[in-house]
């Protein structure tokens, strides 16, 4: 069974697919270029449809796009932004290869994947980076600058592949 992971944003969209934990594919997708959710939402959907993988996919998993937003970090209109943007991809994504798409808090499926969601002082980032590195070898998937530094966006890759390794209890 082949799962479908996806770290939302407004900018960046992770995604990762795999089955049976074995990652099959991984990256992020660039959307900061595009100014409505409607081409957002259609240019992420034209991008995870060229995968060899989509037509396999039983599952579609979510980061839920207000957990991350503790301590007032944020202001009320970004985390509103993200939310309409995260209803219309989700939407478009159901609509469109007629699978339910569930949300997940990333504290749930990063205890599931790693036996533990965090370590005092460590930020949530740092941890899922560290923790996946040490599971997977994922330099095939993981992109650089020009510069050849590790892209940040890969972060949300890993974010993505968290989401597809969570499994639901029935």
């Amino acid at each position: 069974m082949v799962t479908l992971g996806l770290d939302i944003s407004t900018t960046c969209v992770g995604y990762a697919f795999t089955e049976n934990k074995k990652i099959l594919d991984m990256g992020f997708i660039d959307i900061k270029k595009f100014t409505t959710h409607k081409e957002k939402a259609f240019y992420v959907l034209t991008y995870i449809n060229e995968s060899s993988y989509i037509d396999k996919v039983e599952k579609v998993y979510v980061e839920d796009n207000l957990s991350g937003f503790a301590g007032g970090r944020t202001s009320q209109q970004v985390i509103v932004k993200l939310a309409k943007f995260n209803a219309v991809l989700c939407y478009v994504v159901e609509d469109t290869f007629d699978i339910e798409v569930k949300n997940v808090n990333p504290m749930t499926a990063r205890k599931q994947a790693f036996g533990k969601a965090r370590v005092k002082g460590v930020k949530a980032k740092d941890f899922v980076k560290r923790q996946i590195e040490e599971l997977y070898d994922t330099k095939k998937w993981c992109k650089h600058t020009t510069r050849g530094n590790w892209d940040k966006r890969n972060i949300d890759a890993y974010d993505g592949l968290v989401m597809s390794l969570f499994e639901e209890k029935i």
